[in-house]
């Protein structure tokens, strides 16, 4: 975090300078001054560059405030036109030269920019897009070469900058010489730019019709014969979205059916974690019915969403709910979900749930498969296993509305925090909020920051200085950084446009344990740490707890697996009792209120294990909420699928070309 405040820091340096730049620019055409107008915008240029290598915030906002790049060189070259005019007259030879130089360069400019857009609109209009899956028979073409379309407006404006050179020195010396020779290199390497493009634009375009793409898909999937499919759509796509269906990543590769996966917007696939696993994003009903996948009998949804629709019609498939994630909230029991044919959940607890809800959901549809996700969490050894006691704080986010905001981080985190740094004991105190906190409440938003510079004055007490890693430590995370960037990137811009998915997604997994294993050393053990990117990950947070502070939600659910002690803020002020009865998970935690009283009886129980009255509840609580340890639960989930794969058969056997049917 101290990173990401001194390059904000850094970013609004920048953007003061580029903003003066431009006010120096404007003083110097009133005045005017060549020298002045000259060094403001070989400041402005400059400005510019660095705010872009450094993918700066700043350049958002200045967007935001109608002072986008675009509009800057335009600005920049309309001041450059009233100097032109300021320093001699307005039919002046170095003014023509000039208008007539930046006229011609922003006509090249435009085609350039269209033959772009033309490109990908025309690529967007194919009725999916793969991942995994040879589709060379279908004989595209690759897009022009990643340096003509990789931040092609930066680079084409940027054409701009011999030809205001050259205006600069024919004010300068009076020789006509300089604008015309600085006017015809613009645009000539403009033009020559577009006569460059024109060829992958050609080939870009040679695009089969949307029935021979079809076509193609469905002779691709005949020959992989997907058995089970993962299902996901999302109306708003972000990354942050995406973990609901990247947490079944892996669960999915290990069944024994060939799995694939089904999107419906291209974004999604974008943020789709790197997995071996085929997959076909249709975003068209009408090209999705169209897909054929003759074997699969089995498809996963992990959330509820308007568009399952165009999948659950497929009456000769099993269809499945898995969720993403097992908590008590109202959504993890949505009577919507009486739709499918069955609901898998992690224990005894989930069924529960369901069954609560009367006439909704028959007891025969939930299957007990566990939390294949929660396998690698290190179990509880009945004693602190930091060196220095540590506390991970995982609230919740606001959630979609006031009326089921279950977050602590408004009214408690605050409290929370402070009364933790302000323990007798030195405690280490992990942040790690839900990836949508703030996003919908200013308070929540508000308190977010509050709480992570509440971390970040302790570190500076605690270490004397700004926690920062070390510098061998941030060039290695930085290198693998890198690394994970280029081998995440597909198509155009791919550094590694042939590798397998299998190899770089088994790259990429050993890139990521790599820099997990970097973050925590590359800092002191009694460090705080605020986690808001996915380095590193929550299981992974948990492995180096020794107690949880939560909401209700899937977090608290998860982390019961390492029967760690944990604490559950019951916000509402019900009595304890009442709120264990309601909230299944919170049967054996310590309770804590707005105002964090119980916190001393966690801890206490965490730092003195003899006096966790707590730890017999876990064990029960285990089980009812995760299932039995044995079978594992990857084993479970395994089971399941084959299981309702094998009686999908025997309800709807496979038919061949020659009617011939296979059993089951």
């Amino acid at each position: 975090m101290n990173k990401q405040k001194s390059q904000a820091l850094l970013g609004f340096l920048i953007t003061a300078v580029l903003v003066l730049s431009f006010f120096g620019m404007m003083i110097a055409v009133v005045l005017p001054s060549l020298t002045v107008f000259a060094a403001s915008a070989a400041a402005s240029y400059l400005a510019d560059l660095l705010l872009h290598s450094a993918r700066s915030t700043a350049l958002d906002r200045l967007r935001d405030s109608r002072f986008g790049l675009t509009i800057r060189f335009i600005i920049r070259q309309f001041l450059l036109l009233g100097l032109c005019g300021a320093m001699g007259n307005i039919d002046s030879f170095v003014v023509q030269m000039t208008a007539v130089g930046l006229l011609m360069l922003f006509a090249l400019q435009l085609v350039y920019g269209a033959l772009l857009k033309h490109v990908r609109k025309k690529r967007q209009e194919l009725p999916y897009t793969t991942r995994g899956l040879d589709m060379e028979g279908l004989g595209i073409r690759r897009m022009p070469h990643p340096f003509l379309m990789d931040k092609y407006v930066r680079k084409t404006l940027h054409l701009d900058v011999p030809l205001f050179a050259g205006a600069l020195g024919t004010m300068a010396t009076d020789n006509w010489r300089y604008v015309t020779y600085g006017g015809i290199l613009s645009v000539s390497v403009a033009y020559l730019a577009v006569l460059v493009l024109l060829p992958g634009v050609r080939n870009a375009l040679i695009l089969p019709s949307a029935d021979e793409a079809v076509d193609e898909l469905n002779e691709e999937l005949a020959r992989y014969r997907p058995q089970v499919a993962l299902y996901f759509t999302f109306a708003a796509v972000s990354r942050d979205f995406m973990y609901q269906v990247n947490m079944w990543l892996e669960s999915l590769e290990s069944l024994d059916l060939r799995p694939v996966i089904v999107l419906r917007e291209r974004a999604t696939l974008r943020y789709l974690d790197a997995t071996p696993v085929p997959v076909v994003c249709v975003p068209k009903a009408e090209y999705l019915a169209r897909v054929e996948m003759p074997e699969l009998r089995v498809t996963l949804y992990p959330g509820n969403a308007g568009k399952n629709v165009h999948m659950l019609q497929r009456h000769d498939v099993k269809h499945v709910f898995i969720g993403h994630g097992d908590s008590d909230k109202a959504a993890s029991s949505n009577r919507v979900s009486k739709v499918f044919d069955e609901i898998w959940v992690a224990g005894r607890a989930g069924r529960d749930r369901y069954e609560r809800i009367k006439h909704a959901v028959r007891p025969d549809q939930i299957v007990e498969v566990g939390r294949p996700q929660l396998m690698s969490l290190h179990r509880w050894t009945g004693r602190p296993a930091q060196r220095i006691p540590t506390v991970v704080y995982a609230p919740t986010w606001e959630g979609w509305t006031d009326d089921a905001c279950y977050t602590s981080v408004i009214p408690a985190g605050e409290k929370l925090v402070e009364r933790l740094l302000a323990h007798e004991s030195r405690l280490r105190v992990i942040y790690k909020p839900h990836p949508l906190t703030g996003t919908r409440s200013a308070a929540a938003a508000a308190a977010h920051r509050r709480i992570i510079a509440l971390l970040q004055e302790d570190n500076v007490r605690r270490l004397g200085r700004q926690m920062t890693d070390s510098k061998a430590a941030a060039r290695k995370l930085e290198r693998i950084d890198r690394r994970i960037a280029d081998l995440s990137e597909r198509g155009v811009r791919s550094p590694f446009p042939d590798l397998g998915e299998a190899e770089r997604t088994d790259r990429i997994r050993r890139n990521r344990d790599q820099a997990g294993e970097l973050y925590w050393s590359a800092v002191p053990d009694e460090a705080h740490h605020v986690v808001l990117d996915r380095i590193p990950a929550l299981n992974d947070c948990f492995n180096h707890s020794d107690l949880l502070i939560g909401d209700m939600s899937s977090v608290v659910s998860d982390f019961v697996a390492t029967r760690k002690p944990y604490a559950i803020f019951n916000l509402e002020g019900l009595p304890d009792q009442q709120f264990r009865d309601e909230q299944r998970t919170a049967y054996a935690s310590y309770l804590l209120d707005p105002e964090c009283n119980g916190l001393d009886e966690a801890l206490d129980a965490t730092l003195n294990p003899e006096r966790d009255g707590m730890a017999p509840h876990r064990e029960q609580l285990k089980e009812y909420l995760l299932g039995p340890d044995h079978p594992p639960s990857v084993v479970r989930f395994n089971d399941a699928a084959n299981d309702l794969y094998a009686r999908g058969l025997r309800d709807f056997p496979i038919e061949h070309p020659d009617h011939a049917q296979v059993d089951a």
